[in-house]
Order: structure tokens, then C-alpha cells, then sequence
């Protein structure tokens, strides 16, 4: 079984408002704009968050490392922060989405399809990036398998898949084995939650999100 040192890259906390705000958008009015407004605040605001993380990623990523947006291998945790977390099962994280794939697709993805209006819907809340490039030519299914351990401890802690993920991963055998701080995004030690938070059946985001 061979070993994987998994380093992640972590964003500081991102507010899409506060993002919105600098290019001088009041996503408190944003359901009281026409269409074409709506379309083109999203998309600018989504647009500086993705080159937020893009430049997070290119700055703290290892020298050899692929830029952001060639990243095909990557796995990523989205988490929400602000003093939030989500009550699952078996204890409070604030990872709410694990994934896979090419970086600069997946989390631009997630922007347009949940994490904007989330946002708004908990009131202009942060959220934080977890990013790592996993596996290499010797191991290039390795990424895979990642997401899937990920996944698997992070049911075995907190009883549960992550809020908004409705696959599991890669089905069958892991392997690899994962060392270096790869438990990072669920890592609860010094966290002080202020609020512990999940969607109640009246509202639209008790159902898991299809996301393909």
C-alpha cells in the first residue's frame, strides 16, 4: 500500500459579500434587482472569490506544484466559518462539502450553484477552502481514493456524510495510505462554535443538493 503525504492549502475566510461590497454591490438588495443585474453581481463576485483562492493556492502551493488552473488532481474541502458550525449526528463540523476534481471547474461550480446564495442565506456568512493535489504518475488514482477516506472518516466522526455532498466517493478498496495533516479540514481542536446550525424540513436546503 503505498503512502501519500497529503498537505493541504488553506484560504483565510472568504465573505461573498464582502466581496460583492468592494465592487460596490448590496447583496442585502440583490432580490430587488431585474435579472440581468442579478446575473452580473453573481458573476463578478463569484469571479473575485475564485481568484482569491486561485491566488492562495499559487502563492502557498509547493514550487513544483501545478497552478491553480491546472490542477486535475485535486481534492478540496468547502467549510463555513464566522463562529458556524454544522450540527451533525455525531458532533459539529464546519465542513459542509467534500469534492474532487479540477479546481478551477469544481469550486467555481459549487460558487454558482450553492455556496452564492447560501451565503446570502445565512446571513453574508465566510466561508474557507481546503485544497490539496494529490497523487502523482506513480499514483495517479490516488486523488480518488483520498476523497473517499476523506469521506469515510469524516462519516465515521460525525455520523454522517457532509451536509452537501450527495456522492460518496469512489466505491471499493482504498489503496493508499494517507499521512501528513490530512485531517485538517475536520479538525475540531481550539474551534469555538457560536452557532450550531442545520437546515430544518421547511427550509430548501434540507435537501441534499444534487450537484451533478
Amino acid at each position: 500500500m503505498a503512502k501519500i503525504n497529503v498537505k493541504w492549502v488553506r484560504t483565510d475566510l472568504i465573505s461573498v459579500s464582502d466581496q460583492a461590497r468592494d465592487l460596490g454591490f448590496d447583496l442585502r438588495k440583490f432580490d430587488q434587482q431585474d435579472e440581468d443585474v442579478r446575473a452580473a453581481v453573481r458573476k463578478a463576485s463569484i469571479d473575485r472569490v475564485v481568484r482569491e483562492v486561485r491566488e492562495t493556492w499559487d502563492d502557498a502551493a509547493d514550487p513544483k506544484a501545478k497552478r491553480f488552473s491546472d490542477v486535475r488532481n485535486g481534492v478540496y474541502a468547502i467549510s463555513v466559518g464566522d463562529g458556524f458550525g454544522v450540527k451533525y449526528a455525531g458532533g459539529v463540523s464546519e465542513v459542509m462539502y467534500i469534492g474532487r476534481g479540477v479546481f478551477s471547474n469544481r469550486i467555481r461550480s459549487h460558487l454558482h450553484n450553492w455556496i452564492f446564495d447560501m451565503s446570502r442565506s445565512l446571513r453574508d456568512v465566510s466561508f474557507r477552502f481546503y485544497m490539496g493535489s494529490i497523487g502523482d504518475k506513480r499514483s495517479p488514482e490516488s486523488f480518488k481514493d483520498f476523497e473517499h477516506f476523506l469521506l469515510d472518516q469524516f462519516r465515521e466522526k460525525f455520523g454522517e456524510k457532509p451536509l452537501l455532498n450527495k456522492y460518496a466517493g469512489r466505491e471499493g478498496r482504498i489503496a493508499h495510505e494517507f499521512n501528513g495533516d490530512w485531517n485538517a479540514p475536520m479538525n475540531n481542536r481550539g474551534k469555538n462554535y457560536q452557532w450550531e446550525i442545520r437546515p430544518t424540513e421547511k427550509n430548501a436546503w434540507f435537501k441534499y443538493y444534487e450537484d451533478e
